[in-house]
């Protein structure tokens, strides 16, 4: 995990409604904003945690009531990408890994995250809200500035 989180830059930030659709939508804004800063493999595993983390916050917070909201925020540093979903929160649920049988297509989201992700993390409080945030290498060659090209 990154030590000084003021090295982060924030290169995004975007609501998102609270529908099943909107993973797919937050997921293709995500590629776009990163395209040019991180590696092909980088950009395949972020697809895949960004659609999981925004789905998890539409069915397990009230991100789903009428008028709720997923928000995604992208941060880059020199060779990493933090990314959080802030949801709407809820009082009768919290992020947690649970361990899905094989039969079972869902139950697997944040034991990607916590499988795939060099660290990540949540936070919840019942009126404020949830957070699910993770961090990945950009996989650029450590001497390579992601942000170089803004």
């Amino acid at each position: 995990m990154i030590k000084c989180w003021s090295a982060l830059h924030v290169v995004g930030q975007r609501d998102f409604p609270g529908i099943a659709q909107s993973a797919g939508v937050a997921r293709k804004w995500v590629l776009e904003l990163l395209s040019d800063h991180a590696a092909t493999e980088t950009l395949e595993t972020l697809e895949l945690l960004v659609s999981e983390v925004v789905t998890n916050a539409v069915l397990h917070s009230d991100s789903a009531k009428a008028n709720g909201l997923v928000t995604v925020r992208v941060d880059l540093g020199s060779s990493l990408i933090h990314v959080e979903v802030i949801d709407d929160g809820s009082a009768t649920s919290v992020p947690v890994i649970r361990t899905a049988d094989n039969d079972n297509l869902s139950g697997r989201g944040l034991g990607w995250v916590n499988t795939l992700a060099s660290a990540w993390g949540s936070s919840h409080d019942d009126k404020a809200g949830g957070a699910v945030w993770f961090q990945l290498a950009t996989g650029h060659p450590s001497g390579h500035d992601p942000l170089s090209s803004h």
